[in-house]
């Protein structure tokens, strides 16, 4: 038995696969806590009076929307801020789809190399099983047709409040950003974050990236619900813009 299989067989399968941690104005955190958060992205719901919206569905190792949908009690829009794995393996899980157009066609046609989950979801990041036997090999993502296509300027109206779409090409070219602005929240998902993510830096398309990241600034933001590792106050979000403008500007 090699030292990878003896790690597998003592992995302890995890009881709840997901925590759940409430912040202000009735936003709400889902992480999937058996994996390092270096490899899973935050999944963000805001609740509304009509509608929940949830940001980002993080690995779908196990489905997040019949918890999602068992805690709304109500109908869930769930868009996808990028294609990455970590944060819209969960999409396809739910009926209602949003995401920008040029990142459709990567939601509908996953596959591993474009994924690229391998380099991040390994033996070392999963700390707990799903369920007994589970293995990494296994692991899949499943394509899916977005129900609605948005682009910037659009708003998701969930009864008692809005939260309006940014186009923010960088990372992806169909990157999104949800902003607030009666509360001042601003979800970024891997376009802002605050913490080591080795190779997810530098984005894919600098010039665009350092565009998208400018816009935030102009915002009156007072939280960002950041794709990795919790929220970032807004001292903490003009320093990490200034300080990425700046490194990808040196070259």
């Amino acid at each position: 038995m090699t030292t990878s299989d003896i790690e597998k067989t003592l992995k302890p399968v995890a009881d709840l696969w997901f925590s759940i941690e409430a912040y202000e104005n009735d936003i709400l955190l889902l992480r999937e806590s058996h994996i390092d958060p270096y490899a899973v992205g935050d999944i963000w719901i805001v609740r509304g009076r009509d509608r929940d919206l949830v940001i980002d569905t993080g690995s779908g190792i196990v489905a997040p929307a019949p918890l999602i949908e068992a805690i709304a009690g109500k109908p869930v829009t769930a868009v996808a801020l990028n294609d990455f794995y970590d944060h819209a393996g969960g999409w396809h899980s739910f009926s209602n789809r949003a995401c920008h157009s040029h990142d459709a066609v990567a939601l509908e046609n996953f596959n591993a190399n474009k994924a690229g989950y391998s380099e991040y979801l390994n033996d070392s990041t999963l700390r707990s099983l799903p369920c007994d036997g589970y293995q990494l090999r296994d692991y899949s993502l499943t394509p899916a047709i977005p129900t609605r296509l948005v682009d910037d300027g659009d708003v998701f109206d969930l009864g008692n409040r809005s939260l309006q779409v940014m186009h923010v090409p960088g990372r992806t070219s169909g990157g999104l950003a949800i902003w607030e602005e009666a509360t001042g929240s601003l979800f970024t998902s891997d376009m802002l974050y605050d913490g080591h993510h080795g190779p997810a830096w530098p984005p894919t398309d600098p010039e665009a990236y350092c565009a998208s990241i400018r816009r935030f600034r102009q915002l009156p933001v007072n939280c960002v619900y950041a794709g990795h590792y919790g929220t970032i106050n807004r001292k903490r979000m003009l320093e990490l813009i200034d300080e990425q403008i700046a490194d990808l500007e040196s070259g």
